[in-house]
């Protein structure tokens, strides 16, 4: 079958205070070649056993994948390519700004890696620093430059919006300097505060005031702004010039397979008995199993969950519903064998009558979206919904 491809990098310098994904801080450490060889195996493994003939898209995310070598990023992509037939769509890497160089850049693009994802998230010094990020505000510029000037394939850049001490002067700003780099591709993220985050603890504490409704105010200065720009709202947190959109991430809101590989790296195979996987966050037991080519499948330390069709359509709504485009009522039936119910179909229309939703076609298919001003209440949706 021909799926997508995501390979997690668990490592980064320093951790983030906003930080909710799994990642391990290692200092100057080198990610581990062991790391490498145990990706490579699982990939090989898992592959085979889904009967992948091709990559989709491949997604390395972390973490920071821009630690690892040049060498170490060449046997990884060389082991993705040896098992596909002909080249993928689309193949991203993350960058921390720090790591970004002309070497560093050239070698990606050696790799055959298409798309540059680079964790900007804003472009003042103090902003930065009150969330302890590594990147500076020059190395963000610099990194900018050396992107514009080196960089050959599609680039997209993340910002958060209302970090902790950031006014909407400060934030606004930062977009304006991002944008006159022309980037094919913006994520615009509110910050979550999560709960067990240094932010979060903070927040507990209450050494940290923070107003939620003015962060939701400053994401959608961002927002505008963007539009006004060019940018093209096409998920509720992405961003793009025309024909931009990131098919990777297309894959998960459509709920399409993708096989996922790493210490915490997550995958999903849909079918009459849908099968999702988490891989043991313990590096060292990760790497310990994955070694050897001689896999035991029931063994592999991960958590498995079977999805039921009802958790299916749930997250069918869920996904879907964060596209601009929305969902389609025939690919529901196709899917699930059913039309979509009463109850939703009426939530729809209320909502349409509330100027929040649309209800189109497109050729001969039914598709319903909630709009510009629903998508900021996607949640109290799905809540009406369940």
């Amino acid at each position: 079958m021909k799926t997508s491809l995501y390979i997690h990098i668990p490592f980064c310098k320093t951790k983030c205070d906003y930080c909710d994904f799994f990642s391990i801080p290692c200092g100057n450490a080198s990610i581990p070649d062991a790391y490498i060889d145990a990706l490579m195996n699982e990939i090989r493994f898992r592959a085979e056993k889904n009967s992948v003939d091709s990559w989709n898209t491949v997604y390395i995310g972390g973490g920071t994948p821009s630690l690892l070598s040049d060498d170490q990023l060449r046997r990884l992509m060389h082991c993705v390519f040896e098992l596909s037939d002909g080249r993928p769509t689309e193949i991203t890497i993350e960058v921390n700004p720090d790591d970004v160089t002309v070497q560093m850049l050239s070698a990606m693009e050696d790799a055959g890696i298409s798309r540059l994802s680079c964790g900007i998230q804003a472009l003042d010094e103090k902003t930065l620093h009150s969330v302890k990020r590594r990147s500076s505000e020059s190395a963000a510029f610099s990194a900018l430059e050396c992107i514009k000037s080196n960089w050959h394939g599609i680039f997209s850049a993340d910002m958060i919006s209302a970090l902790p001490g950031q006014n909407e002067e400060c934030f606004i700003s930062g977009l304006k300097d991002l944008v006159s780099y022309s980037p094919d591709h913006i994520s615009l993220y509110s910050l979550t505060v999560e709960e067990n985050t240094p932010l979060g603890r903070a927040e507990s504490s209450g050494a940290l005031k923070y107003d939620y409704d003015e962060a939701d105010r400053m994401w959608i200065c961002g927002r505008d702004f963007l539009e006004r720009a060019g940018y093209r709202q096409y998920e509720v947190s992405n961003f793009c010039r025309p024909g931009m959109e990131c098919i990777h991430n297309l894959v998960y809101w459509h709920l399409q397979d993708y096989i996922g590989v790493g210490a915490g790296g997550t995958g999903t195979v849909y079918g009459r008995n849908t099968v999702r996987w988490t891989n043991t966050k313990n590096i060292e037991e990760y790497i310990k199993f994955w070694q050897t080519s001689n896999i035991n499948a029931e063994k592999i330390p991960a958590q498995i969950e079977l999805i039921d069709e009802q958790t299916q359509a749930f997250e069918f709504f869920m996904m879907g519903l964060r596209t601009a485009e929305g969902i389609c009522g025939e690919t529901y039936l196709e899917r699930f064998r059913t039309e979509i119910p009463e109850k939703i179909k009426n939530a729809f229309h209320e909502w349409d009558s509330r100027g929040l939703c649309s209800i189109y076609k497109k050729g001969e298919k039914h598709f319903y979206a909630l709009n510009k001003k629903g998508l900021l209440f996607l949640n109290e949706f799905l809540e009406q919904i369940i």
